[in-house]
């Protein structure tokens, strides 16, 4: 619960705290945000979800005076989710004097290499998704939207084992940071729940053949096969497991949120489960008006990753408001100071950790689209 005082804030910072106030400490007539996110290859519709709803969030913070009068600018970079060109972006971005923040990466692998030169640059990183436990452990300056792996992998074990009454589980993961963490916290979660992990099948990022994986964990024949991985690579699993004719229940993590999944794998993907912090459909007032006002601007519906970028960006602002100067290291300072910030994905408070608590709701595709799950 939150006292009057903060839900006053809350609300305030909800409409993106971007009232003009006199004064700013500094020359030049922008505040520079940098943006990086993958924008081409296989994990594009992520990034380009959380690239519009920072544009959307910007462009109305600058229609209302943008930062104290002046006019914000988000440098966009395209890191294509490769740590290495995650790096050199953050090269980039500390180097030039006027950005200010940083909202990125996607993946936690990418977030994770750049980390230590936002870290030295004194510059803030606000991760719309990076999940792994380590990531807001790299330094005093990062920061999570979404939720952790520690979070993630005990629901989705608790909704496999106690509710579905899977006895046996597969996973099929991503050889990668985020990867092997998700497909971590789930099996020991699975195991200390009294279930058989009887396969754990890793793969590398691009892989698209996987039916010697799929064929091992066919003859030990589990009850559920959990996925710690993304859209392209779920959709040529199932689409692949539909070819061999093998069917079994499948859950995912929340990465598979995505209209592409569907579109992708059609009538192979029916039937998938996974979870999200926020959804379309979610009743919460603030997640109501999020996705009406993305509806209106783009004429789709925003994902969960486009809901995680809006309240990325909501977050920097606020923090850019209140610190009532462009130095870096006071943007940190505003953003543990934001306790009673609700945004789209639930509250925030970094007062005591830079990680944040998240609800997750059950979601399925039926009948071609994401809906609320139902046994």
């Amino acid at each position: 619960m939150f006292g009057k005082k903060n839900k006053l804030w809350a609300a305030a910072a909800l409409a993106g705290a971007l009232a003009v106030l006199p004064g700013l400490a500094s020359a030049g007539d922008t505040v520079k945000i940098g943006l990086s996110v993958p924008l081409t290859g296989d994990w594009a519709e992520y990034g380009d979800f959380i690239k519009k709803s920072v544009e959307m969030v910007v462009t109305r913070a600058n229609r209302m005076g943008g930062i104290r009068g002046k006019q914000i600018e988000v440098v966009v970079a395209d890191s294509r989710g490769d740590p290495k060109e995650s790096v050199l972006i953050a090269e980039k971005f500390v180097a030039d004097p006027d950005i200010i923040a940083e909202i990125g990466d996607f993946s936690s692998s990418s977030c994770m290499a750049a980390a230590p030169i936002y870290d030295k640059a004194n510059m803030s990183q606000v991760s719309p998704t990076a999940s792994h436990p380590d990531f807001t452990k790299k330094g005093k300056n990062m920061f999570r939207v979404g939720a952790t792996q520690t979070a993630e992998g005990p629901f989705s074990s608790k909704w496999a084992i106690k509710d579905l009454g899977a006895k046996t589980v597969a996973t099929i993961y991503i050889n990668n940071d985020w990867g092997v963490a998700a497909n971590k916290y789930f099996v020991e979660s699975a195991k200390k729940m009294g279930a058989t992990v009887v396969a754990e099948e890793a793969f590398i990022t691009g892989e698209r053949d996987f039916s010697s994986i799929l064929t091992k964990i066919k003859k030990v024949n589990p009850d559920l096969i959990y996925l710690p991985t993304f859209y392209a690579d779920a959709s040529s699993i199932m689409t692949q497991a539909r070819r061999m004719h093998y069917k079994t229940k499948i859950l995912g993590t929340g990465s598979l949120y995505s209209p592409e999944l569907i579109k992708l794998g059609g009538k192979s993907v029916e039937g998938l489960l996974s979870n999200a912090v926020y959804f379309p459909g979610d009743p919460r007032p603030a997640a109501k008006e999020f996705t009406r006002d993305f509806r209106a601007i783009y004429g789709t519906d925003p994902s969960t990753f486009a809901a995680l970028g809006y309240d990325a960006a909501n977050l920097v602002i606020a923090a850019l408001q209140m610190a009532g100067t462009e130095d870096r290291a006071a943007v940190r300072v505003a953003l543990e100071s934001l306790n009673g910030f609700v945004g789209v994905t639930g509250p925030f408070d970094y007062s005591k950790s830079h990680d944040t608590a998240k609800e997750f709701a059950r979601i399925m595709i039926k009948d071609g689209k994401w809906v609320p799950y139902s046994k």
